[in-house]
């Protein structure tokens, strides 16, 4: 019978990304026969008895992905301590426990995946895999042309190199006070956009996630969402 690392066991069952998986692990929630384990290479299988916070944990049976239109407002977080409100209470109509992929934080909005699949989750998440994202993003006031090119070149944030693959100034005629600049990035760093901007001086007021892969937010109306079929995944992964 086929062992697995206990972390890709846990994302196969639909817990939450591998990565994810592993914090959850050392924090003590996981037993496996009865016996808390916090060591990553413990391997298990079918046989074995896994619980997740004393609750049994299994092999999904079924793999379900979902695109949502995250509002501004919401923890992308698939549950919360203090009782705040999480992405999941938008998709009251999948029954799976599914969840959210990928960072925007509570304040930004846009195109979010939701998922029971760990190995969907890996390629999207992991670099190796380069699945880029576009943002459109609010600053107030208008960049100036030395910060714009500091943007486009790149630079030092956290002892990393931030460089956008894709930069673009769009022209919003009716609010000539205000700055929306389209971002592509392929990197997942927590709140890197706003990090950036705020390193040249300047506020976000408005992060929306508009493409994952080639998979565009489209029509989809905020707060909604669909299921991502065959050809969606194609995009998303491409």
């Amino acid at each position: 019978m086929e062992k697995k690392r206990i972390s890709v066991f846990l994302a196969h069952s639909g817990i939450a990304s591998r990565r994810a998986c592993e914090n959850i692990i050392l924090d003590k929630r996981v037993k496996v026969n009865n016996e808390v384990i916090t060591d990553l290479s413990t391997r298990v299988c079918a046989a074995d008895i896994v619980e997740l916070d004393g609750k049994p944990v299994n092999i999904v049976d079924k793999k379900i992905s979902v695109a949502l239109n995250k509002p501004c407002g919401y923890l992308c977080s698939a549950r919360d301590d203090f009782k705040r409100k999480t992405v999941i209470d938008l998709i009251p109509g999948i029954t799976q426990r599914l969840y959210p992929v990928g960072r925007l934080d509570c304040n930004s909005r846009g195109l979010l995946i939701l998922t029971n699949d760990g190995e969907l989750a890996y390629k999207i998440t992991h670099p190796s895999f380069n699945i880029s994202k576009i943002y459109i993003v609010k600053i107030k006031g208008a960049i100036n042309k030395k910060d714009f090119t500091a943007l486009r070149r790149g630079f030092v944030i956290e002892g990393r190199t931030f460089k956008p693959l894709e930069l673009e100034k769009i022209d919003k005629k009716e609010n000539s006070y205000d700055s929306f600049i389209k971002i592509k990035i392929a990197e997942g760093r927590k709140r890197i956009i706003r990090k950036a901007f705020a390193s040249l001086g300047y506020k976000v007021y408005d992060l929306k996630r508009v493409q994952i892969g080639n998979l565009k937010l489209g029509s989809l109306k905020e707060g909604q969402y669909k299921i991502l079929h065959e050809k969606d995944l194609e995009a998303l992964l491409s």
